[in-house]
């Protein structure tokens, strides 16, 4: 194919009357130019295209290409121009802050990692940082939330009214204790265990992270907890 026409052997076309001619630039051509080739416009045998009717001349080769074309997406060896990437295709349809503004206490920290990934810091029973995360199916969660931006007094007005804040406010008290202290239920339950970690709250500031605010809703997709299996090894 050539700037936007196909090239084929005119023979099979027949006479057909839409065949007969191609425009170029402008200019139109006559089909029968002494040659064994007939240029068709992109339409009409591109199988992405509509080029209804079809004619019936051509629905073996737009079947031919339709397959063709298939094949080479399946493989990778060819991809349509300005189609996305896989990673931003990922990255469209889902969005997921990787350092989150979480309130607790009524307070604002800024988390290390993405929510469904914060860690306990307890120490295992076989003196290893327990595997398990602080967002578990058993266990109330916070919830996403727009909430205005608020400044320290004496800074200058934020660009943004509002931001996404993962906000744990309505959770009971002790819920509240156990996220700050980054431990997830089993080691709340013994707070004989030591710490293997500090916990990575990070105080949160609203000018000094401006580029982790997000102006809207996470597209947020909670993942699996652990199950019994794996919290248990976790313990050992």
């Amino acid at each position: 194919m050539t700037r936007g026409y196909a090239e084929i052997a005119a023979t099979p076309l027949g006479g057909t009357p839409s065949c007969r001619w191609h425009v170029s630039s402008g200019v139109a051509h006559p089909a029968d130019d002494g040659t064994s080739w007939c240029r068709l416009p992109h339409a009409a045998v591109c199988p992405s295209r509509d080029a209804s009717p079809v004619m019936p001349e051509l629905v073996a080769l737009r079947r031919a290409l339709a397959l063709n074309t298939r094949c080479l997406l399946d493989t990778g060896a060819f991809t349509p121009p300005g189609a996305p990437s896989g990673a931003e295709a990922a990255a469209s349809t889902v969005c997921r802050p990787a350092r989150p503004i979480v309130q607790l206490l009524y307070i604002r920290y800024l988390a290390a990692r993405p929510v469904d990934e914060i860690q306990c810091v307890a120490q295992a029973r076989r003196r290893h940082r327990c595997s398990n995360p602080l967002l578990t199916p058993d266990a109330p969660s916070g919830t996403w939330a727009l909430l205005p931006a608020t400044r320290a007094h004496g800074q200058l007005a934020l660009p943004t009214e509002v931001m996404a804040v993962y906000d744990l406010s309505g959770l009971p008290y002790a819920e509240q204790l156990r996220w700050r202290a980054q431990r997830c239920p089993q080691h709340s339950a013994a707070p004989s265990a030591a710490d293997m970690a500090v916990a990575d709250w990070e105080p949160f500031d609203p000018l000094m992270h401006h580029e982790h605010i997000h102006t809207r809703l996470p597209a947020h997709v909670r993942r699996p907890g652990p199950t019994a299996r794996s919290r248990e090894r976790a313990w050992r």
